[in-house]
């Protein structure tokens, strides 16, 4: 006779775990877009200090949100060369070990 279980009256551990991790992610995504929106309202508030058209500054910021998406382009490429050049080396030695 198998013991029989209990029935549970809350949540289960991986369903806290998953809403404790849920609600991580909510306050980080939150954050991430508040910051972002200070970073550019101060960005337009510097320019206007110092007399530069928000039309310039706006061309700066997309200039710059540009330049930074090649560079995360980039990088996304240099891992994906690495992974590629690292399973071709596996292979190779795959290879030869077989052939000996």
């Amino acid at each position: 006779m198998s013991p029989k279980r209990m029935p549970s009256k809350g949540p289960s551990r991986a369903q806290e775990g998953r809403a404790a991790r849920r609600l991580v992610w909510t306050r980080l995504a939150r954050t991430v877009i508040l910051g972002a929106a200070a970073a550019v309202a101060a960005i337009f508030w510097v320019g206007a200090q110092y007399g530069v058209e928000p039309a310039t500054t706006l061309k700066f910021l997309s200039s710059s949100v540009v330049f930074v998406t090649a560079l995360i382009f980039a990088g996304l490429g240099a891992v994906l060369l690495l992974t590629l050049a690292k399973r071709y080396i596996k292979s190779l030695k795959k290879r030869s070990r077989r052939g000996r």
